[in-house]
């Protein structure tokens, strides 16, 4: 009892200026985030702190439930209106660059050793791994066939029925 006594007394020496900052902190989060998960908060945080100062009485546990509803209330209709749902992407591979590659062949840029090396596709050269057993030499054709974070799978590009 005592506990929910001391936080009531907390939330009535909050002032207008302390939602300001509060606001302030979470719309200074969200910049840095790049995200949209702090915006509304931050904006209600606001709304209270000017509201404090328009009526002064406002105080305590009336305040923080403002704030709960405002924040919950304006990020739900945010993310439902047109503006705040994001757009299908009509690039599925946007952010996965190595799925690009599935299928390109490339030559070895020098021989591999214990089936690691490296590939050139376009102006790049990539480390790669060996998955057929193989060990190509350096201008030898390569096909892409996986990856495995930024590392390359290759196999030699004469296999499967592909001209060598």
């Amino acid at each position: 009892m005592q506990l929910l006594s001391d936080t009531s007394q907390y939330l009535h020496t909050l002032t207008a200026w302390h939602w300001l900052a509060l606001g302030a902190l979470l719309l200074a989060l969200e910049v840095a985030s790049t995200t949209t998960y702090l915006l509304w908060p931050g904006i209600a945080a606001l709304v209270v702190g000017a509201l404090q100062f328009l009526v002064p009485e406002l105080r305590g546990v009336s305040s923080l439930l403002i704030f709960a509803v405002l924040a919950v209330v304006s990020t739900i209709l945010w993310q439902r209106s047109p503006l705040g749902s994001r757009a299908p992407t009509s690039h599925a591979n946007l952010n996965a660059r190595m799925v690009t590659y599935l299928g390109r062949q490339g030559a070895a840029a020098a021989d591999f050793v214990g089936g690691d090396g490296a590939i050139l596709l376009d102006d790049t050269r990539w480390a790669a791994t060996v998955i057929d057993g193989s060990a190509p030499r350096g201008g030898d054709m390569l096909q892409v066939t996986g990856a495995d974070g930024t590392i390359l799978k290759v196999r030699l590009a004469g296999r499967d029925g592909n001209a060598r």
